[in-house]
């Protein structure tokens, strides 16, 4: 009984691989891809050099490329690919497709893609609709960045070992310490900050825990000391008893 199973399901087995194999031999397929090489590649619109790419069966041996069904070119071997430039045609919307034969005589039709072909002066155009913006909220970002410094600097430069998230630095100049702001740019080495002691600009990474306390030191010895002056009334007193002995 067990031996009757075996063999039934061994033959179910073989039938299926058999009919699968014998569906995929009899409906092969083919796929059309397109493919970038230099230019622009927007939703739906290209413009410059881009590649055609068919791939199917094994035993393809010729492939037809076709833009709005008039020929453009024949590849006879793999790989089957057809390079164009968009100048080439006219622009507007185009469909592009393949034909492929097979050796054995099937004719294979690909599936189908729709471009909109820019002309250079298109392109311009909608490079300009993205890079003007972006630019714009690129340069806002900046100046914010640099006038924060100078926008939120309090009267006291600051307090020593409270530097804020973004950390402490060292200026560059004069070797004092002072806090970076957030909103400063980032330059991927470091922020540009303006130094609150010297007034320069530089770009200031965030200082480690070590050099901040040794720039501490430094400050703490060149922090200029008040004077002690007498009050103003005194002090007029003082110079007006001065210019009685003066010729």
């Amino acid at each position: 009984m067990k031996q009757k199973f075996f063999l039934v399901l061994l033959t179910v087995v073989l039938f299926v691989s058999v009919g699968t194999g014998l569906a995929q031999e009899n409906d092969p397929t083919l796929t059309l891809r397109l493919n970038r090489n230099f230019g622009y590649g927007g939703i739906g619109k290209i413009q410059g050099r881009f590649t055609l790419e068919a791939s199917g069966p094994e035993n393809l041996s010729r492939v037809e490329f076709f833009i709005d069904e008039k020929l453009m070119g024949i590849v006879e071997q793999p790989p089957f690919e057809y390079r164009f430039h968009t100048d080439d045609y006219s622009p507007g919307m185009h469909v592009f497709s393949v034909i492929g034969h097979t050796s054995n005589g099937l004719v294979l039709q690909s599936n189908q893609i729709s471009k909109v072909l820019l002309s250079p002066e298109d392109t311009w155009a909608e490079t300009q609709q993205i890079v003007v913006p972006l630019l714009a909220v690129v340069g806002v970002l900046t100046l914010v960045g640099l006038g924060a410094p100078l926008l939120f600097k309090r009267k006291k430069i600051f307090q020593i070992g409270k530097y804020g998230p973004a950390g402490g630095a060292v200026c560059p100049g004069c070797g004092l310490p002072y806090p970076r702001h957030v909103l400063s740019p980032n330059m991927l080495v470091g922020k540009l900050e303006h130094c609150p002691h010297c007034r320069k600009w530089s770009i200031v990474p965030r200082s480690s825990a070590a050099n901040l306390e040794e720039a501490e030191s430094r400050y703490q010895l060149e922090e200029p000391q008040i004077p002690l002056t007498s009050p103003p009334e005194e002090e007029l007193k003082r110079m007006l008893e001065e210019s009685r002995f003066e010729d």
